[in-house]
């Protein structure tokens, strides 16, 4: 009934606007013609969702045509995407197809970002049903990279709200020990004055301020180190990464490349490069929202069998490429009680450092058990191995020591693997290690069981 008189109120609308003013010449302004182009996709569109598929495709061609005539991309892309509708109603997969491909090259043009993300999803569905699975998957690369590049830029942002938190907690800070100090030396007048009987009092009162101005500085000065160590790793982490791929950015534009080979080789180290330094800028934003308290944990039932599929897949290029072994034995009912979204930081953190520092046609296992009150998770490799040193410095509960010993290990790892204790600790859960040098390593992850 609702949709009915929507569609009764958008013909009303339209036979007021009159058929003489419906085709109205290039004279008429601009936003009048908006309107109406705009009505007949409406129009359009709640005749599709009414299954009046015909009339639908007729109103979209006219919105289609006019817009093409006045140049209104962002109205010709809505055009399309009715008459891709129409014609999925009609089972031309085929006409359909090239509608839904013209619209996401104008709302890629208009850079309309929503828009392109439910087109891309579209489009994967609809190929891979068809059974054209490479076009699939094109296009589902396509919606991953524009969802990475939306939350690259969140990040982004969040990056500079932290920066900008952290000066002004600097600046206020400094106020309250200027003011501090300015209290201690009026009073310490204030009793030189009156006598020197309450000399011992104001040595006192001295003594105490100092220690409260020391501790305040002692606690600062900490800060102030994270918040340093922190910028430091951001700009030696990513500086490097970004600095290798302009260079094989300016190999590609400089050097005529006929060999399609070569040409796939160079952009596949440049994801690698890519994939290292977003990971490396997540894990930064994960502990520094960790030392902040700015995380809330939220404990559920979670399937820990569909978090390591789902995980897996993000690796499928990277094993593929690097001919791994994957053994996964994890128990699909094997269920644990904590933060999903934290869980899946852990497991995507260890899965990364086992994918990055396993050697080719290496081995990568998972299984799970029960293990008294807890659910184990086990993720074994073949890799490089780690030191003592580097597994305690990971375990160290000072966030200062984060990349100190940048000389034994690489900072990224040590960031993720220290994020997933601190992520495990607040789900009542821990991390264990067990690796040496050229030996592999394994990694145990402890989690509260499901009731």
């Amino acid at each position: 009934m609702i949709r009915s008189s929507q569609i009764a109120v958008l013909f009303i609308f339209l036979s007021m606007l009159g058929p003489m003013k419906l085709w109205a010449a290039a004279s008429d302004s601009d936003l009048g013609i908006r309107e109406k182009i705009h009505a007949l996709n409406e129009l359009a569109d709640l005749e599709a969702e009414s299954e009046n598929f015909m009339s639908s495709m007729q109103l979209s061609q006219t919105a289609l045509e006019l817009s093409k005539k006045y140049g209104m991309l962002g109205e010709l892309a809505l055009a399309n995407e009715n008459m891709a509708n129409s014609f999925l109603g009609f089972n031309n997969s085929a006409k359909a197809i090239s509608h839904l491909e013209e619209a996401i090259r104008l709302h890629s043009k208009l850079k309309n970002n929503d828009k392109l993300l439910a087109l891309h999803h579209q489009m994967a569905g609809l190929l891979s049903a068809l059974g054209k699975y490479q076009a699939s998957i094109a296009h589902t690369q396509a919606y991953q990279n524009l969802k990475d590049s939306i939350t690259e830029h969140n990040q982004q942002k969040q990056i500079a709200a932290l920066e900008a938190g952290f000066s002004k907690e600097i600046q206020e800070t400094e106020n309250r020990l200027l003011a501090i100090q300015s209290e201690k030396q009026q009073t310490n007048n204030i009793l030189l004055i009156i006598s020197l009987g309450l000399l011992l009092l104001a040595v006192t009162a001295l003594v105490v301020a100092v220690r409260k101005h020391l501790q305040v500085k002692r606690y600062f000065l900490r800060l102030n180190e994270q918040k340093d160590r922190m910028f430091s790793l951001i700009s030696h982490g990513l500086r490097g990464p970004i600095g290798s791929v302009k260079g094989i950015f300016d190999l590609i534009v400089e050097q005529d490349m006929d060999d399609p080979n070569e040409l796939k080789t160079i952009l596949n180290e440049s994801r690698e490069v890519v994939d290292s330094s977003f990971n490396l800028l997540e894990n930064l934003l994960n502990w520094s929202k960790s030392q902040t308290g700015n995380l809330t944990v939220n404990p559920q039932k979670i399937s820990i069998a569909s978090l390591v599929k789902e995980n897996l897949m993000l690796f499928t290029s990277s094993i593929q490429h690097k001919n791994f072994t994957i053994e996964n034995q994890v128990n699909e009912n094997h269920y644990a009680f904590a933060d999903m979204e934290m869980v899946n930081v852990v497991i995507r953190n260890i899965l990364s450092n086992s994918v990055k520092f396993t050697r080719t046609a290496g081995k990568i296992s998972l299984y799970s058990q029960i293990a008294k009150d807890k659910l184990l998770l086990t993720v074994a490799d073949t890799g490089v191995g780690m030191t003592r040193e580097m597994i305690e410095e990971i375990m160290e509960d000072d966030p200062i020591v984060i990349g100190s010993k940048e000389e034994n290990y690489e900072k990224d790892r040590g960031i993720g693997l220290k994020i997933c204790k601190d992520f495990l600790l607040k789900n009542q859960g821990k991390l264990s290690i067990e690796s040496s040098p050229n030996q592999g390593s394994r990694f145990f992850i402890y989690l509260p069981l499901s009731a």
